[in-house]
């Protein structure tokens, strides 16, 4: 190479042309050559190709008279020989009579007009972001010039981590130039305009009913929003599957892959409707060939709410199993009680509507009724043993057994007393023999008695003790209206203070005390109202006055009228 360059010092022009020159008797030929030459000044960019690389050095041959010289330092990677580039001539001759030339100043000034042009044209450019700055990047672009990207401008969504962007080489639009040293990009805006062509070409080329390829973006709590090429569209939770689908998020996430319908366009408002379970059959299409009434299907509970549970027979086909459809026995106020979310459980097909799609399904109808055998394991005029579950104004209602409850009503709890309240006799958990008096299988009820364990007192009363006769009882309490006295066992039975006597009382404590016996005349006797009317007026009135005179007389006492203090002192006695 420096024998070289030494016959390029002393002839002043390369080989190539020096040669050209002296064997060439073409004058046409040198005068095109002198020409030439006449085209090369300083400042002038021009391409030449590299025909020598050194160690410190490339030498490039522009066609001048001699080839010109580039310090390696002006280059980031080594050239390769032969290789094309583009130089500015330094000077037409050092020192040295060499031609100097620069890559550096070159490639500034052609990539300084491919910058100015980006901006003139709107073209974007290509550039990387080096370094974060206040409010936004620092961009170099073409290699030589930083530019300035703001925070605002990297992404068309909001950013989240800006360091995320250091080291990406992206496409950028030249919002201001103002000089080298006054850049201004826009990444946003270039991602703007490719997406408007997108969704333009979008609405040009695809139609409703095509299927289409895209990526999960985002999952709602009603759908998942699906890149299909520079739009986004909504894939909602009732065109994902032919089943339910409450929490999307369970079947999909950001970045998964997609392969949908369009359902519906709407260019002016830039949405897209797609589907994903109308690539595959509805199934309620073919649900007769599955499906029969009466006929039994395993499924999964899928939703619980107050009125019933929705049960999953295969994707696509759920029904409603009511919630007066789980027990024969049991009432249950809630699905929750008895059935639990992703359960699976036994029903069977009541009923369906294929128009509306839906479906009536049983549990209890899978299970033995057992109200159909109740009057077969309970028979009317049985006894049996219960437990007190509820307490009601009305009654008492008794458990049979899970599920199967009796009423034992207020009037068949006593023969004798009218109880008004059966929290005074009953506790929730007793247990109570009772017998069965009734059962009511169409409308589930059992009538049940406690009464009836025993015989009625009442009826031997009545025929004992008919209208008129005369009973003898001990006196239990002493009210303000009259005396209460004990006329068989349990039975009480009221002299009214109207009836105490023939003369006018006062005050029946002035009478008599509990524990005198008195003798009284039967008025009535209620076995429905458990009532015994008694009358001691009557029974003087129906007394022989002889007999009376005749005891007083024999007392040595005359008197014209008998009180309740002499009845008192004649029951001790007897008549």
């Amino acid at each position: 190479m420096e024998n070289h360059n030494e016959l390029e010092l002393q002839n002043g022009v390369s080989t190539q042309h020096h040669i050209s020159l002296h064997d060439s008797t073409d004058e046409t030929f040198k005068e095109d050559f002198i020409e030439d030459l006449s085209t090369f000044s300083e400042g002038k960019i021009v391409e030449g190709i590299v025909v020598a690389v050194t160690a410190d050095s490339v030498f490039v041959d522009i066609g001048y008279k001699s080839e010109g010289e580039i310090t390696k330092a002006e280059f980031r990677e080594d050239p390769r020989q032969g290789e094309r580039i583009n130089v500015m001539i330094v000077r037409m001759e050092n020192r040295e009579g060499r031609l100097v030339l620069s890559k550096q100043k070159a490639d500034e000034i052609v990539k300084w007009e491919e910058i100015r042009k980006s901006f003139t044209s709107g073209l974007p450019i290509e550039g990387k972001i080096v370094d974060k700055t206040k409010g936004g990047f620092k961009v170099m672009v073409e290699d030589n010039f930083l530019a300035f990207l703001p925070t605002s401008q990297v992404s068309i969504r909001r950013v989240e981590d800006p360091s995320t962007y250091i080291g990406q080489e992206l496409l950028f639009k030249i919002d201001k130039l103002n000089g080298k040293n006054n850049i201004v990009l826009s990444h946003r805006r270039y991602l703007q305009e490719m997406r408007e062509k997108q969704i333009a070409e979008f609405f040009n080329t695809k139609h409703v009913g095509d299927t289409i390829d895209g990526v999960v973006k985002d999952v709602v709590n009603y759908g998942a929003f699906v890149d299909i090429g520079g739009i986004d569209g909504l894939l909602h939770t009732n065109d994902m599957s032919w089943g339910r689908v409450n929490n999307p998020r369970k079947y999909f996430e950001k970045g998964d892959t997609l392969t949908c319908k369009i359902l519906s366009m709407d260019e002016e408002n830039r949405k897209v409707s797609l589907g994903l379970k109308q690539l595959i059959q509805d199934p309620w299409e073919t649900f007769e060939e599955r499906y029969r009434h009466g006929n039994r299907y395993k499924g999964v509970v899928k939703k619980l709410t107050s009125f019933g549970a929705f049960v999953e027979l295969e994707e696509g086909i759920e029904g409603l199993l009511h919630v007066s459809e789980l027990s024969w026995t049991k009432r249950i106020n809630h699905p929750k009680e008895v059935l639990k979310i992703q359960q699976q459980v036994e029903v069977m097909l009541l009923d369906y509507d294929l128009d509306k799609k839906t479906l009536s399904l049983g549990l209890k109808q899978v299970l033995p009724n057992p109200w159909d055998d109740i009057d077969t394991r309970y028979p009317a005029g049985s006894k049996v043993s219960t437990k007190v579950t509820r307490l009601t104004k009305f009654g008492v209602l008794l458990e049979l057994e899970e599920g199967i409850e009796g009423l034992l009503h207020i009037e068949d709890i006593s023969w004798i007393k009218q109880v008004k309240n059966p929290t005074d006799q009953f506790k929730k958990g007793q247990m109570v023999d009772v017998m069965v008096l009734a059962i009511d299988k169409e409308n589930r009820r059992i009538k049940l008695g406690l009464k009836q364990l025993q015989n009625n007192p009442w009826s031997s009363l009545k025929q004992r003790h008919p209208r008129g006769s005369i009973v003898t009882g001990t006196v239990t309490s002493i009210v303000d209206f009259g005396v209460f006295i004990r006329v068989d066992e349990d039975i009480e039975g009221l002299i009214h203070i109207s009836q105490l006597s023939n003369e006018r009382v006062e005050d029946p404590h002035d009478l008599c005390k509990v524990g005198d016996e008195l003798k009284a005349a039967v008025v009535d006797i209620d076995e429905k109202k458990k009532k015994v009317t008694l009358s001691v007026r009557e029974y003087l009135n129906h007394l022989e006055e002889k007999e009376i005179v005749k005891y007083l007389d024999n007392d040595g006492t005359k008197t014209s009228s008998v009180t309740l203090g002499d009845l008192i002192d004649m029951s001790k006695i007897g008549e």
